[in-house]
């Protein structure tokens, strides 16, 4: 029962998965020097950094397209080159069509600030929660990560189980938030309350 309730849901993702990155959504794309476009457009996937044996991590990039001008080759764009992107998307959930907005930004993927890469906005403020969905070949899966991110710093991955607790982690990322670290340190917060982790930090401590 457990293996067919972790099979539906990766199956579920996967379909989430698809109409972001497989399919060609309808975007507006604004890029860091201003220019605005509307079209077509659509994520690369990207492999998980924890595969196995060997980590791998893509690189990631944004292809666009405007089918109105019968443009017949897309036009590829890196993290570095664009500020945001607004997907109109459209898919399945629960049996029910589900049509929304998704707004996605560039996040810094490693320390040393030379990878960049795509996410999901989720909350915005002087923390920032954002999603995305990677692959994992070797594993034949497609899960969500959930990240942590403050202005022109590595988005940390906060929704895995680590080898360091979640609280610890917890209480050192918000450690500039005496109030927050004591719920973290009583156990009010979890890793499933990522939401109300952040939207606390913004509203009491972020300067």
């Amino acid at each position: 029962m457990k293996n067919y309730i972790f099979t539906a849901i990766l199956v579920f993702i996967s379909i989430l998965a698809h109409s972001q990155y497989k399919d060609w959504c309808s975007s507006e794309i604004f890029l860091k020097d201003g220019t605005k476009l509307s079209g077509k457009a659509r994520l690369t996937m990207i492999e998980s950094k924890f595969g196995f044996p060997i980590p791998i991590v893509s690189e990631e990039y944004l292809r666009y397209i405007n089918f109105k001008i019968k443009q017949k080759k897309s036009t590829e764009f890196t993290p570095q080159e664009v500020e945001k992107i607004i997907f109109d998307l459209d898919y399945k959930e629960k049996g029910k069509r589900v049509k929304r907005q998704a707004t996605y930004i560039p996040i810094i993927k490693s320390e040393n600030k030379n990878k960049l890469g795509f996410a999901e906005l989720i909350i915005d403020g002087t923390v920032k929660l954002v999603k995305r969905t990677v692959s994992n070949s070797n594993r034949n899966s497609v899960f969500e990560e959930s990240l942590l991110m403050r202005n022109n710093e590595e988005a940390i991955i906060f929704n895995y189980v680590e080898l360091k607790s979640f609280k610890k982690r917890a209480s050192e990322y918000f450690s500039d938030c005496s109030s927050l670290v004591s719920k973290i340190e009583d156990e009010k917060y979890n890793r499933k309350d990522l939401e109300d982790l952040v939207n606390y930090y913004n509203a009491n401590c972020a300067k």
